[in-house]
């Protein structure tokens, strides 16, 4: 902005500089006729010791008079008239022109002194003064003794007798004085000087006087117009300054009421925005001005002197409020690329929480975005704009849960349609069985931390049947729930102690598993239905409409979807003979593949394990298929260094061994169960101590796989991590009265026999 670009001001500029420059000037002709009262104040004490002069060279000759007569030295006397004339002389020449000479030598301009009155009357007493001056020559240039040789003694004595005396030419003052020709000269002089100066010092003084009361008269008459300057200059810089006043007062009353529109159309825009408005300064304090919008967001009233910290230290977490501050103060840094900056927003979404009444606390979501705003080139504040997205937030997340929900069950339907129906049948059933049993485990009344122990241990077993089924079946979300079970019960687990309230959360989740079990026995119910209604049609020669296709499935999915899977319907039926088989081949593909392996399942005699033993067998295979994966099975590039095919093999017999009972083998060729591994673990786990390491055969070794909670594992997966698959083949086996034997070669298999009873109940 140019210097003269004054804008609004402008006005208010101009005025001020206008009295300014009238103060001035009539400050400046203060100040000259201010010096010309100098002058002539200076001029009048001039012409005042000029009328004394006269008088005092009178006075001076007089005493030159009585010296001479009294016969004292008349040199001092003399040079004081000389002094006094010369000065005088001086001065009378001095006054041509209106200029004096004072005592100091310096010459003032007396302007009175140069007009006609004046330089008449200063004629006049030069013309005196020159006269006076020819009777003061012959005194002034003086000089000696004027006494006679004898007239040294104070009383000389009387002229002798006889002898004839010359007389005496001057008059003696004094008898006994006697004056030498010289002194009789210098006596005359005198007298003649004394008689001019008597008759001279009336006009001389008279010709001083009159200049004086000119001067005088001259000042006063200034000094009156400096008085009517003086007063006009006054009225008049007051009368500019009241119009500068009423300019000011009028134009300040006009930028008052435009900033209190401003500011009332301001109040109304921070009143009725639904956005908290405020701005943060340097040391993050909050504006005055904010929107009253914040009141509510906040939940509070008062934000004066309020810092940005003490805002957020209440209802955000302590890791949270130390990030929002730290972004903060980037965004002051004068180089930060603001548009960057602000991608990174930690505040974007946070979430917010306030005490309530009711003495807990209501969750909230905030959206924070920051502006920088800039003044004359440079930083100076912060437009922080605050928005309460909690509706937006949830129904984003009500959304997407919908979302995922629709495509679980998506998920579900195509897996469904790849299932076996009488697989999933018994999976449903079994599944109902396990949570029942669940259910009845939790309604057990227990007191002992014993007796809360052997809950957990059976309520496990029985959710990670389901878990190893569903697994099996690719039911994704039934596993997914299941897994989440066992995370509860595994931290149940890990407490010191327990009491019957730890165990109210696993209610919850026993009636999610419920009803998940419960949708997909719906979606198979209506499935089933949509086949028979198929068949039907086409039995019949019939045609089947989507829109009825959609009905039969609840309108949950598009048509395009369902029809895809209603075209695999049949080959996903084809494909699924083979019950048991078809579920461990899935399985153990499935798991292959999530470890980056490859295996090939060859499953012989399952078709005939007797009806009671179904179950067992199902869940014992499914834990040892997946074991021999997750465990057994190398990865192709160590089955390759072990000079072994990149495919690794797993095999599952079923044999029916008479009056013996039943035989259960299955056995891979991966690298065979790690003896000193396990030992570790053990060790690690406190299952055993190192000393009871060392003394452990083989084979008791191998036994240590079935302690619960034993794992060698890495991490917890869905697969494999806490141990629980190998106890709960031993329960299962042992529930059943028969027994498990374990082979293993390092480097070459492992194998697992398991002996089942030919009891009246399996026959049966």
């Amino acid at each position: 902005m140019g210097i003269l670009d004054l804008g609004r001001y402008k006005g208010i500029v101009f005025a001020i500089t206008g009295f300014l420059i009238a103060f001035i000037a009539i400050l400046a002709l203060n100040h000259g006729m201010a010096g010309r009262f100098a002058d002539n104040v200076a001029g009048v004490k001039f012409l005042s010791s000029l009328q004394s002069q006269p008088a005092e060279i009178q006075a001076n000759a007089a005493a030159i008079s009585a010296r001479l007569a009294n016969g004292e030295k008349v040199d001092e006397a003399i040079e004081a008239l000389r002094t006094t004339a010369t000065s005088f002389d001086h001065a009378i020449i001095g006054l041509g022109g209106g200029m004096v000479s004072d005592s100091s030598g310096s010459t003032l301009s007396v302007p009175a002194l140069d007009s006609e009155q004046a330089r008449t009357l200063v004629a006049d007493g030069k013309k005196v003064w020159e006269g006076y001056k020819a009777k003061l020559d012959p005194v002034l240039r003086f000089s000696g003794s004027p006494y006679a040789a004898e007239a040294a003694a104070p009383a000389p004595a009387p002229t002798p007798a006889g002898k004839n005396a010359a007389p005496a030419p001057v008059v003696e003052k004094e008898p006994g004085v006697q004056l030498s020709p010289r002194g009789r000269r210098l006596s005359s002089a005198l007298e003649e000087l004394n008689t001019y100066a008597a008759a001279s010092q009336a006009p001389l003084t008279r010709v001083a006087n009159e200049l004086a009361q000119q001067v005088e008269t001259e000042s006063n008459g200034k000094a009156s117009v400096l008085r009517i300057i003086q007063i006009v200059g006054l009225v008049g810089a007051l009368a500019l300054l009241g119009m500068l006043f009423f300019y000011f007062a009028r134009n300040l009353r006009k930028e008052e009421m435009v900033s209190l529109r401003a500011r009332k159309e301001t109040a109304d825009i921070l009143r009725t925005v639904n956005e908290g408005l405020f701005l943060l300064d340097k040391d993050l304090k909050l504006g005055s001005e904010r929107s009253m919008a914040l009141n509510t967001i906040f939940r509070r009233e008062d934000f004066t002197n309020l810092s940005f910290d003490n805002l957020l230290k209440d209802i955000v977490p302590e890791k949270t409020l130390k990030t929002a501050m730290d972004y903060v103060a980037l965004l002051w840094g004068e180089r930060v690329n603001e548009k960057l900056v602000k991608t990174i927003n930690p505040l974007n979404e946070v979430e917010v929480h306030f005490d309530n009444p009711a003495g807990g606390f209501d969750t909230h979501y905030l959206e924070f975005d920051f502006n920088r705003v800039k003044s004359e080139g440079s930083l100076s504040h912060l437009l922080v704009t605050v928005n309460d997205v909690t509706k937006r937030v949830m129904l984003s997340r009500e959304l997407q849960e919908s979302q995922e929900k629709a495509q679980a069950q998506l998920d579900l339907l195509l897996r469904i349609l790849h299932v076996e129906p009488d697989s999933l049948t018994g999976f449903l059933t079994d599944a109902d069985v396990s949570l029942k049993m669940v259910n009845s485990i939790l309604k057990e009344p227990a007191r002992e931390e014993s007796a809360f122990r052997a809950k957990i241990d059976g309520i496990y077993r029985q959710v990670h049947a389901v878990k190893g089924e569903a697994a099996a079946l690719g039911l994704k979300t039934v596993e997914q729930r299941a897994h989440a079970f066992e995370e509860s019960l595994s931290d149940l687990k890990g407490r010191p102690t327990l009491s019957g309230s730890d165990f109210l959360p696993l209610v919850v989740k026993l009636d999610d598993l419920f009803n998940h079990l419960a949708q997909v026995r719906e979606m198979l119910g209506r499935l089933v239905d949509l086949h028979h209604a198929i068949a039907s049609r086409r039995a019949a020669g019939g045609t089947v409409e989507a829109a009825k296709v959609d009905q039969w499935l609840a309108g949950k999915h598009d048509q395009t979807m369902q029809m895809q899977a209603l075209s695999q319907q049949p080959q996903a039926e084809a494909e699924g003979a083979g019950g048991l088989e078809r579920t461990l081949e899935d399985l153990a593909a499935k798991v292959a593949s999530s470890h980056s392996k490859q295996v090939t399942v060859k499953c012989t005699g399952l078709a005939e394990v007797p009806e009671a033993y179904r179950r067992a067998v199902k869940d014992i295979t499914i834990q040892l298929v997946r074991n021999a994966v997750v465990h057994g099975i190398e990865s192709p590039e160590d089955r390759a260094k072990a000079q072994k095919s990149a495919t690794g093999f797993l095999g599952v017999e079923f044999t029916q061994r008479g009056n013996e009972g039943f035989e259960l083998v299955v056995q891979d060729d991966g690298r065979g169960l790690q003896l000193d591994r396990i030992k570790e673990v053990a060790v690690e786990r406190g299952l055993i101590t190192p000393a009871q390491a060392a003394m452990l055969d083989p084979r008791q070794t191998m036994a240590l796989i079935f302690r619960p909670g034993f794992s060698t594992a890495d991490r917890v997966t869905t697969d494999a991590g806490r141990g629980a698959g190998m106890d709960l083949v031993r329960i299962l086996v042992a529930e059943l009265g028969g027994r498990v034997g374990l082979a293993s070669a390092g480097g070459r298999f492992s194998k697992f026999k398991i002996w089942l009873p030919a009891s009246a109940r399996a026959a049966a």
